[in-house]
């Protein structure tokens, strides 16, 4: 039992950082107005509600590749059987995570440059190596939930649900049962 809880836990901790992340942002964006108003700004608000909004798309791509929810192109794959079909978004799945691949050694590569030549950030004089650490782990995680998703489709052979859908049949459902 805990084992699952454990292990649901971790496999929404995107989803629980996004949330933490996008609430903050929205508090210190919605603080930074009213002192603004009262003439007593933030001038660190600025700067960290950037930095948060930038981990907070970075982790919300992690957690939309979890989903299998990213955008493709897959038209055209309809015109072949659906087998080629398959392959051939398994081999996209491939190149994907070639390209995060990349991009994590070059996020270290960058952290390891700011670390040998320090920059700081204008107000909070944060360490923007510190601040570039979203790269290397957002690219890191989702070429995990990448072969995650892979992994339950391929192995488990189980379907993994479009949110889009499901959303769209509760809600199809919710309207059914208020006209029922």
């Amino acid at each position: 039992m805990f084992k699952k809880i454990l292990f649901n836990s971790l496999d929404h901790v995107e989803s629980y950082i996004c949330q933490a992340l996008l609430a903050f942002f929205v508090v210190i964006l919605f603080l930074q107005i009213i002192l603004r108003e009262i003439g007593t700004p933030l001038y660190w608000s600025e700067e960290v509600a950037r930095f948060s909004f930038v981990w907070f798309v970075f982790f919300g791509a992690s957690y939309a590749a979890r989903l299998a929810a990213h955008n493709r192109v897959t038209l055209q794959f309809k015109l072949f059987p659906p087998i080629v079909g398959e392959i051939s978004m398994l081999l996209m799945d491939v190149v994907w995570i070639v390209f995060n691949s990349v991009m994590t050694w070059k996020g270290i590569q960058t952290i390891q440059d700011l670390i040998e030549f320090p920059y700081s950030t204008p107000a909070l004089d944060w360490q923007l190596s510190w601040v570039y650490l979203i790269f290397p782990i957002s690219f890191t995680l989702m070429s995990l939930r990448i072969l995650q998703v892979n992994y339950i489709k391929w192995i488990l052979k189980q379907e993994i649900e479009d949110p889009d859908k499901a959303d769209i049949e509760k809600s199809k459902n919710a309207l059914k049962g208020e006209e029922g």
